[in-house]
């Protein structure tokens, strides 16, 4: 029963926990929406405004417990391709059941969107006022489903998963993929995707410290588009360009072989800072849309910085990371490309 194997109990607990977190801070956000009257100060009101806090501290924590949970999956599925024969690395694992991949990619997307959540949470903490409590409601309601979902996606995933079958590694599948022809990774995306995703985190990084020196709500919200924008494109250069100078071999563009200690485990920096830099620039572009109203846009300038200023690094550590593998190749090789 896969159950009884440790990761698999563990990234099933996480996301029990952020998911009653998150139902539990529904509750209170839908009293808010049907009840809640700033302007009353009867005992109704006060003893509401005292759930909105507690709320608060659920969603915050189960944001970190959603995002933990991403990284719980990854871990959970590169300890688990030891047993399951043929599977190289978490690739196989995933591509053991038609849910693997859909497990993955449901708990990245919902990751992201808990982190920027919690960041609006983050910035209505400094808002001395109530002002932002029915937005917060409707995140709270918005985000409470999605990690219900994910949480069901990975249940599926995870018990219906035979340890017993032989799997196809990343070398199958992956690799052949790019060998089949000439206009595969070397020549066409390979190229394409790696540029774009050079200008884009360029122009995330940039828009973000020029958003930092002045933190009108137009300049972030064109930072935290650009991380936004530069996430996916990041992710593909990753696969393609990071991936074959790491391992030395120009089709190999598996994503989950950077979590092995062969490499360093360099995709938990890599793929770690551009989502903290997503997180950050996003939740600094939603609130941006929400800083309206004196107290709110008095609260947004201090904060903007600081999360502008995490996003910023952040993008750079990534960047950092990402280029270390392809430096070490050409100097390793005197300069001869990888890709023919």
């Amino acid at each position: 029963m896969n159950l009884l194997e440790p990761w698999v109990l563990l990234r099933l607990v996480a996301g029990v926990v952020a998911t009653a977190l998150f139902l539990r801070a529904a509750q209170t956000a839908s009293r808010v929406l049907r009840h809640w009257d700033v302007a009353g100060a009867s005992e109704g009101q006060l003893a509401l405004e005292r759930q909105l806090d507690l709320s608060r501290t659920y969603v915050r924590v189960a944001a970190v417990v959603q995002v933990g949970a991403l990284l719980l999956s990854i871990m959970a599925a590169d300890r688990l391709s030891r047993g399951v024969r043929g599977a190289m690395c978490g690739w196989g694992v995933f591509s053991a059941n038609p849910w693997g991949f859909r497990a993955i990619t449901t708990s990245a997307a919902v990751a992201l969107v808990a982190g920027v959540v919690a960041q609006v949470f983050s910035f209505d903490a400094r808002v001395r006022t109530f002002a932002l409590a029915r937005p917060l409601a409707w995140a709270t309601l918005a985000v409470a489903p999605l990690s219900a979902i994910d949480l069901a996606i990975q249940g599926q995933f995870l018990l219906d998963l035979d340890l017993t079958v032989v799997s196809s590694c990343c070398s199958v599948q992956v690799d052949a993929l790019g060998a089949a022809t000439d206009d595969g990774f070397a020549a066409g995306p390979r190229v394409l995707v790696s540029w774009a995703a050079a200008l884009s985190v360029l122009l995330a990084l940039g828009l973000a410290l020029w958003a930092r020196s002045t933190p009108s709500r137009v300049r972030v919200t064109a930072a935290g588009v650009a991380s936004l924008v530069a996430l996916p494109l990041a992710i593909g250069a990753s696969m393609l360009e990071v991936a074959p100078h790491a391992f030395e071999t120009p089709h190999h563009a598996c994503p989950f072989c950077l979590f092995k200690p062969e490499v360093l485990a360099l995709g938990y920096p890599l793929f770690g800072a551009m989502l903290l830099a997503a997180i950050r620039g996003g939740g600094a572009a939603v609130c941006a849309l929400l800083a309206r109203g004196a107290d709110v846009h008095a609260a947004f300038g201090a904060f903007a910085r600081r999360s502008l200023s995490f996003g910023a690094a952040a993008w750079g550590v990534a960047a950092l990371v990402a280029a270390a593998p392809v430096v070490r190749y050409l100097v390793l090789s005197h300069g001869a490309p990888l890709f023919p």
